[in-house]
């Protein structure tokens, strides 16, 4: 169970990193910018839940 937990851990870090710098692209629109936050903040707040939950710091 831990190997999965680390595992999706870290996949959730990766796509928080890469979502951070995808908002910062030129050219979007106001609507991805919007879209794109929401799901940044899902994202944090499932790391969050995760960092909580097993005492990760």
């Amino acid at each position: 169970m831990w190997f999965d937990l680390k595992i999706r851990y870290k996949h959730l870090q990766i796509i928080k990193h890469a979502l951070q710098h995808y908002l910062k692209r030129e050219g979007a629109t106001q609507k991805d910018l919007q879209d794109e936050q929401v799901l940044l903040n899902k994202v944090e707040s499932r790391i969050n839940g995760i960092k909580e939950r097993y005492g990760i710091r």
